[in-house]
């Protein structure tokens, strides 16, 4: 790794981070949004193990006011090791101890911060005639369709039915599997009748077995591409920052890497 130059930064302020640029196979992932560091420019505390892009460190601030909570400021700082099984409010994933969140002190509300980047009204290919909002509601995505968290995005006009979509979902490829859980059910249950009560329990058996893992393939397909569609934001914003709205080769890279 080659070095140059250092900052102070209010997420590691005990120590200076020295510009560092990270070879193609480094395994370092920055310590705020959690991407991988290979290739890219960052900061890095040799003490402490902390690394950071040096896109974050420019973008990401220590408090700010976010759409989802305007009742107060979101600050950021750093999860508890003790503290287990907290989520993102947002998107509900994983928020994992030891890293980092926005947090309202007061609600308990806490955010990744990728996720602040995701923009409150958005256009979808899945629904261009209408723009989508982001609002706290219940109900089924019709891309997957699965049953969606609190925070989804729903078109204002289509009321009857209504539209809505993961954040996962809506740059286009559904986040579920998309092709159901009946497939391998039906041939199951086809196969079993007639042929006594044994085939039917192991039928029964290999039902319930493939209904777990099309679930588990469900939850990984979607933080899979929830994962990819924020950092594609993320990247956009910080990249866009640095160079003043100039499109950039190393953001195709980037969109390359993740499609």
């Amino acid at each position: 790794m080659a070095t140059d130059g250092h900052i102070t930064h209010f997420a590691h302020p005990q120590h200076l981070l020295l510009k560092t640029r990270y070879d193609s196979t480094s395994r370092h992932v920055c310590d705020i949004c959690r991407a991988k560091l290979s290739g890219l420019v960052g900061y890095r505390c040799n003490a402490c193990d902390f690394d950071i892009h040096q896109a974050c460190a420019d973008y990401f601030k220590k408090t700010i006011s976010f759409f989802a909570h305007p009742w107060h400021t979101l600050t950021l700082c750093r999860m508890p090791p003790e503290n287990k099984g907290w989520v993102c409010d947002l998107c509900m994933e994983h928020c994992p101890p030891g890293n980092f969140v926005y947090r309202c002190i007061q609600c308990k509300f806490d955010v990744h911060p990728l996720c602040t980047l995701l923009p409150q009204t958005i256009r979808s290919p899945l629904h261009p005639h209408h723009d989508l909002n982001m609002v706290p509601s219940s109900g089924h995505c019709n891309a997957c369709p699965e049953r969606l968290p609190v925070w989804h995005y729903i078109c204002g006009p289509c009321t009857s039915p209504s539209y809505r979509l993961h954040i996962g979902c809506v740059s286009g490829a559904p986040s579920g599997v998309g092709q159901g859980s009946g497939g391998t059910t039906n041939q199951n249950n086809s196969s079993s009748r007639g042929q006594g009560t044994g085939n039917t329990s192991s039928g029964a058996n290999q039902t319930t077995s493939d209904a777990r893992n099309t679930t588990a393939v469900v939850e990984r397909s979607r933080s899979t591409s929830v994962s990819k569609f924020l950092l594609k934001k993320s990247f956009m914003i910080a990249i866009d920052l640095a160079t003043g709205g100039l499109a950039s080769p190393v953001l195709d890279v980037l969109q390359a890497v993740l499609d």
